[in-house]
């Protein structure tokens, strides 16, 4: 029997399930290999799914964070009906201190930002179980990415 000019005998079936693992590997460290956003001219951080932000609000009282209870619990859902997007009289519902990293909620669509009333870009801070959020100002004044991979790290260190 004549054997393929490409095969070979004796192939090693560690070597295809380390090639495996190694390439499955990799896949995670590509995608998180994206670029941080960037504000638009205003400051602003508009549609982003980034997840990892730093708060570098200055004031000494923290970030504020809003929340209305008129919001339903499934907020997410397409057929809840929401409050008027004037989120800035929203009540403090929490504060974030310089220097905390926040995590974004990309929950439903994979977009951590939403718009007000005003059309300003607001960042869904999660902040418990399950889909619990509340809303800081999509602003480099306030907010900055922060790198939540190897990779992004390094590019912010070269730059």
């Amino acid at each position: 029997m004549t054997q393929h000019p490409y095969r070979r005998k004796n192939r090693s079936p560690f070597l295809w399930q380390a090639l495996l693992l190694f390439g499955i590997g990799c896949i995670p460290i590509a995608a998180q290999g994206r670029e941080l956003p960037q504000a638009n001219a205003n400051g602003d951080y508009l549609r982003t799914s980034h997840r990892q932000w730093r708060v570098v609000d200055p004031d000494p009282q923290g970030l504020n964070c809003r929340w209305s209870d008129q919001v339903p619990p499934d907020w997410y859902a397409p057929h809840a009906q929401g409050p008027a997007l004037d989120i800035m009289d929203w009540p403090v519902v929490r504060r974030f201190r310089t220097g905390t990293i926040l995590t974004a909620n990309t929950t439903p669509a994979g977009f951590a930002t939403l718009t007000d009333n005003r059309g300003l870009p607001w960042l869904k801070v999660a902040i418990g179980q399950g889909d619990r959020i509340c809303l800081v100002r999509a602003n480099r004044l306030f907010i900055r990415p922060h790198p939540s991979s190897v990779l992004e790290m390094q590019r912010v260190r070269a730059r």
